[in-house]
């Protein structure tokens, strides 16, 4: 992966408009009104009326709303509208219609996992698009083969030294090592999904793991179940399974907080001693990640699989990007045939009640949002019967409903694929013209070139904040998601402050590149007005 580092030394160069940086402030002030935003998590910031103070209607995303016609929205995660597959919805409405006529099932209430059929047509769409084939890999032994038949070989031998001749069978299954239906369950979307895996996996006052930059819409679910949202530390692959190793081993130094009123008082603090770190979830965006764009590899992927085995931690594994991929490069597996690959090499686990990973995905990036479709992928049956089970689903059946068998139907079509195959094609595209119009402006930013998803996840120069750019973008009419923004609670949101994060699906080739330019007029702005305030201090 390419590093750019785009530097202009020129800091004081004039800006393109004869605005000055005052003068945008003041003129900003002078027409807004301050507001109080009382949400933990704001768009940007609340001096001024922002998109996440705004007031927002029912039907608008918190990253439109209040929004002059005429911005440049690098900031929301929306497919392009005129991308969206209108025509093979259509067709596949009008063939369920028409099969309404013979079948009464389809409209009465559905089977917990989703609608009859359909989980066998969404398991053979997946497996065509992970290329996951029935020979790619004989068995998916829940235990080693070979440990099953040393097994039966130990028992006959010590049922010989007893003195009986009946011979026992090990109640282990072998089944395959891909993708089947029973490892499937329909939802309402990756929202959905990981708020059912929360609810079932986790309660009050858990702790729950994520990265540093994650999808800052996950952790409002985190946070309506009272669960506490720590971090570890981050590498250039998002979350950093080493650094979350060592705190499981080694654990966390617990500080009494009477020790600073002991200290007040000239008495001696009490010891600080170590307490068991002890998360019950982890949640990432492994694969294209949102925000920053990268892949876990797959040897972290491994090792995170192992430890959550042995401390007993789930993995919500948002894989929602996991598809939209143009690498050349074969991706990583996804974390559900990671632990399945571990369970056939540990026949005692295999043969236990836990299952690690908990895959959520859609088809809000590869169809359409409005459609309200995904699944949950497990490694095995064990996992998702934990779903199918709960008391709601029990009592009104799957909730992706008849809009699954819409899905399902289109899926089926040659022209689906095309569809989505071309889908991603123009998302590179557009990922590359953005790409390279940000290392042609060169203002001093940072950026990976991501190979696939939605996102560019860009580091500002130093000195410049997203609340420092704020001002000057809205002035240029261009906007961008503050780093803050993504950020998995406060305490990282510093950590944060010079970073952006961009959107290039939602927008034309032609508007990205007057996005970009605008964006880099507004930086150098911020670059320009810092070396004048600088020398005026040092003349005063």
């Amino acid at each position: 992966m390419s590093h750019h580092f785009l530097t202009n030394h020129n800091y004081s160069v004039q800006p393109k408009s004869s605005s000055s940086p005052s003068k945008i402030i003041n003129t900003i002030k002078s027409t807004t009104t301050p507001t109080t935003n009382k949400r933990k998590h704001s768009c940007y910031y609340p001096t001024t009326t922002t998109m996440a103070s705004a007031k927002i209607g029912p039907t608008q995303s918190p990253l439109l709303a209040n929004q002059p016609k005429d911005t440049i929205n690098l900031a929301v995660g929306h497919p392009m509208h005129s991308e969206l597959p209108n025509k093979i919805i259509s067709d596949a409405l009008k063939r369920c219609g028409s099969k309404l006529k013979h079948n009464q099932l389809d409209l009465n209430y559905i089977p917990s996992e989703g609608p009859t059929g359909a989980v066998e047509e969404l398991c053979s769409f997946l497996r065509r698009q992970y290329k996951e084939e029935e020979k790619e890999e004989e068995m998916r032994v829940t235990g080693y083969q070979a440990k099953t038949e040393q097994n039966e070989n130990d028992e006959t031998k010590m049922q010989s030294k007893a003195g009986t001749t009946t011979t026992t069978t090990s109640a282990t299954t072998a089944t395959k090592n891909v993708l089947q239906p029973e490892d499937l369950f329909f939802t309402s979307g990756v929202s959905h999904g990981i708020e059912m895996a929360t609810s079932i996996l986790a309660k009050p006052n858990d702790i729950v793991v994520c990265e540093k930059a994650t999808y800052f819409l996950a952790t409002k679910i985190f946070e309506d179940h009272d669960m506490e949202i720590t971090t570890v530390k981050s590498n250039e692959f998002g979350l950093d399974v080493n650094a979350l190793k060592i705190r499981l081993e080694e654990g966390d130094t617990f500080i009494n907080p009477i020790n600073s009123i002991l200290e007040n008082v000239g008495a001696t603090p009490r010891k600080k001693r170590k307490v068991l770190f002890r998360p019950k979830l982890v949640y990432i965006v492994p694969t294209h990640s949102n925000p920053q764009g990268v892949t876990m590899p797959q040897k972290a992927r491994e090792e995170l699989v192992r430890l959550a085995h042995e401390y007993k931690f789930h993995i919500i594994a948002d894989e929602v990007y996991h598809i939209l991929s143009w690498s050349k490069e074969p991706l990583p597996d996804r974390f559900c045939k990671v632990e399945r690959k571990y369970l056939a090499k540990n026949p005692e686990e295999a043969n236990g009640d836990f299952r690690a990973v908990v895959s959520v995905s859609s088809f809000t990036k590869i169809l359409a949002p409005a459609l309200r479709v995904g699944w949950i992928e497990t490694a095995d049956s064990v996992m998702r019967g934990k779903f199918s089970k709960r008391g709601y689903i029990i009592s009104g059946g799957n909730s992706a409903g008849f809009s699954a068998n819409v899905v399902c139907e289109a899926i089926k079509q040659t022209e689906t694929e095309a569809f989505m195959n071309d889908l991603k094609g123009s998302y590179a595209s557009r990922c590359a013209v953005l790409c390279n119009k940000l290392e042609r402006e060169g203002c001093g930013w940072e950026f990976e070139k991501p190979s696939g998803g939605y996102f560019v996840w860009i580091k500002l120069p130093e000195g410049v904040t997203s609340k420092s750019l704020e001002p000057y973008a809205q002035h240029l009419k261009v906007a961008y998601l503050a780093g803050e923004r993504c950020s998995a609670n406060d305490a990282c949101k510093e950590d944060l402050e010079r970073y952006i994060r961009l959107c290039f699906a939602h927008l034309s080739a032609s508007e990205i590149q007057e996005g970009v330019s605008k964006l880099s007029e507004a930086v150098l702005r911020v670059m320009s007005f810092q070396d004048v305030e600088s020398k005026r201090l040092g003349e005063d």
